[in-house]
Order: structure tokens, then C-alpha cells, then sequence
């Protein structure tokens, strides 16, 4: 009888270790995220972008594609959160878009709208097996505050619009 209850005891630990956190919330699940992330700033990105090309990375826009061509840093190529996963290890898709497919052990700067979206992809990178993965602090809106003057922007993709849809992204 002893070691019944004593299997059943271990089979319910057993099943209750195994089980995922839930978040309450999406600010929950991103500042979990964090503490694993590595950062960069506006600053350290404009450093690295401006370092004469000794460190190679790549610079990943995880915004939707609408949100991308109303302005984004220079050099950046736009894989929406959506697809990043089933992207970036495709070789396909890198040799449509014209780059390499970074390595895993390559630098990978993630940015979206606000931080958020960039710090669940840097995540989902890393447990990819992606090791050297950071998420731009403040994201696009970081940027544009610091460098104001240093964007892109594409709107021949867009029909023509001037303005950019009011609620495009969020976070």
C-alpha cells in the first residue's frame, strides 16, 4: 500500500513540475522574457552601425510589413513577428530578400514599435538555439527619438500613403 500512495505521490509531482507558467498578462510574459534578453540601446546600435563594418550583425524590423515601410533603420530587414521563427532559418527566404542567412552564433538585433514584440522575438530566438541575440531598448520609437534624422522609409510599397494607420502594431 505504501508504495501505491508513494507512485501516486511521485506521478502527481511529476505531472505538477512539468507544467508551463501562465501569464495574466502580455506586460507579465514580456518582463519574465527579459530576464533572459540581452539589450542594446539606440546608442550602442548606432555605434555598432557606424563602426566601419568590423562586427558583422543583422538588424531585424519584427514590426508588421505596413508598420516597416513608414520608417525604419537603415540596414534593417522586416521579418514580422509572425513568421520570424519559421524565417530565419530558411535559406530561401534569405536568398529572396538578398542577405545571408545569419549563423547562430552571429549577432541578431531584434527591434518592433515600443520593445515588446522585440523582446519575445529575441526569446524565441534564443530557444532556437540562437545565441547571441539582443532586443532594441525602446524599439523604433527609441530610435526615432534618439536619431531622428537616421530612417528609411519605403511608401512605393504602400500605394503612396503619407501616414501610417493610427493603430498599426501597438507594442
Amino acid at each position: 500500500m505504501k508504495n501505491i500512495i508513494l507512485a501516486i505521490f511521485c506521478a502527481i509531482l511529476l505531472v505538477s513540475c512539468g507544467k508551463k507558467h501562465e501569464y495574466n498578462t502580455v506586460d507579465e510574459m514580456v518582463n519574465d522574457a527579459m530576464k533572459t534578453v540581452k539589450m542594446i540601446t539606440a546608442e550602442e546600435l548606432d555605434a555598432l552601425m557606424n563602426g566601419g563594418g568590423e562586427e558583422v550583425y543583422t538588424l531585424i524590423d519584427v514590426r508588421q510589413e505596413i508598420e516597416h515601410y513608414y520608417g525604419f533603420i537603415p540596414g534593417s530587414v522586416n521579418i514580422a513577428r509572425g513568421s520570424l521563427e519559421f524565417n530565419i532559418g530558411d535559406e530561401t527566404y534569405w536568398e529572396h530578400v538578398g542577405l545571408y542567412m545569419p549563423l547562430k552564433e552571429e549577432k541578431i538585433i531584434l527591434y518592433c514599435k515600443k520593445g515588446q514584440r522585440g523582446i519575445l522575438a529575441a526569446e524565441s530566438l534564443s530557444k532556437l538555439g540562437y545565441t547571441n541575440v539582443y532586443a532594441l531598448e525602446g524599439g523604433w520609437k527609441k530610435w526615432e527619438l534618439t536619431y531622428p534624422d537616421v530612417f528609411e522609409k519605403d511608401l512605393s510599397k504602400l500605394g503612396g500613403s503619407s501616414s501610417a494607420p493610427a493603430s498599426s502594431g501597438g507594442c
